[in-house]
């Protein structure tokens, strides 16, 4: 069963005591003022003279403005309106009508003191259902918690607050930290420029002089070295020469003796050559015939990038004699 259907005929179940004992009340005050009466000269006789002066003289008026106030709340928690401070109402009549009708510790006679207990009790019931309703938000938030919530909220806000003004105070520390530092660093880069600036200025003559030297050894170098190099190639070259006169004859033998064998064969095999030769010429000539203009074109292409190719090359080995050239005029 839904929720809000069962708390709303809870709430009817429980107002409807209260207004059928309020206008009980008012349709028959005198049982319940009697009581009050009673009740009240007790107070009088019993209580400090302080308490006993606030002891209402007419117990029957506050009885019908206590009816009267059961009604109008019990009206208020059937209809829906305002349920919660309807339940405190009501609570707060329950107790003056429970301590004057089930009064069990007064009542002498036995039967007449259960009676009154059981009464007592339902009161007391009644009592804890009031202040349960008065305390049933209906599912939504109550007053401390959105209260709580709030003062939450606020601090979260000023927590904020403090945050960001903490950020922007160490944020200008930070700027006002990286500025000096920027200007040390600055005067530092300063500083070590013109060391470094007059280091150079003392230093340069000397590296120019070890430049100077180093180049006079290396072209030394190469004038002592030269001679031999000259005549480390020409051994090589006459003992390349020496090894061609020796294995001439050798070689000439070889290739007269591989020659009569391959004219042999050449004999032996022209008759077959010629007829294959014969037959696969008519089949190529009617080849090239179809594809003699594919070929042609394909031919052109491959003649144009061969070109482009030798001439990429021809201006690549002109660049790389260039340098030579100069070398050769630098060790002259």
């Amino acid at each position: 069963m839904p929720i809000k259907p069962v708390r709303r005929l809870a709430r009817t179940l429980l107002a409807t005591t209260f207004v059928a004992g309020g206008v009980n009340g008012l349709m028959n005050p005198k049982p319940r003022a009697e009581a009050a009466s009673a009740l009240a000269d007790k107070g009088r006789t019993g209580l400090p003279d302080a308490l006993a002066a606030k002891v209402p003289d007419d117990p029957g008026q506050w009885v019908r403005i206590n009816s009267m106030m059961q009604i109008a709340g019990g009206l208020l928690l059937a209809s829906g309106r305002a349920p919660r401070p309807a339940a405190l109402v009501l609570a707060a009549t329950v107790v003056p009508g429970t301590v004057t009708e089930q009064d069990f510790w007064a009542e002498p006679d036995p039967d007449r003191r259960a009676v009154k207990r059981i009464g007592f009790l339902k009161d007391l019931g009644l009592l804890g259902g009031l202040l349960i309703t008065a305390s049933d938000t209906a599912g939504k938030p109550s007053l401390g918690w959105r209260a709580r919530k709030a003062l939450e909220r606020h601090d979260s806000k000023a927590e904020g607050a403090a945050l960001l003004g903490a950020a922007k105070l160490r944020g200008a520390q930070l700027a006002d930290a990286a500025q000096g530092q920027g200007e040390h660093l600055a005067a530092i880069a300063q500083e070590r420029g013109s060391q470094l600036g007059e280091f150079a200025k003392e230093r340069g003559p000397q590296v120019a002089e070890v430049a100077k030297e180093r180049g006079q050894q290396l072209s030394e170098l190469a004038r002592d070295r030269g001679p031999q190099l000259a005549d480390a190639a020409k051994e090589r070259g006459q003992q390349l020469g020496e090894l061609a006169r020796d294995r001439g004859p050798q070689l000439a033998e070889a290739a007269k003796e591989r020659s009569a064998h391959w004219g042999e064969l050449a004999r032996e095999r022209a008759p077959q050559l010629a007829e294959a030769a014969k037959e696969r010429g008519a089949h190529l000539a009617e080849i090239a015939k179809d594809r003699g203009p594919e070929l042609a074109e394909a031919a052109r292409q491959r003649g144009t990038a061969l070109v482009d190719v030798l001439r990429e090359r021809a201006e690549a080995a002109t660049r790389q004699a260039e340098p030579a050239g100069k070398t050769r005029r630098f060790f002259r």
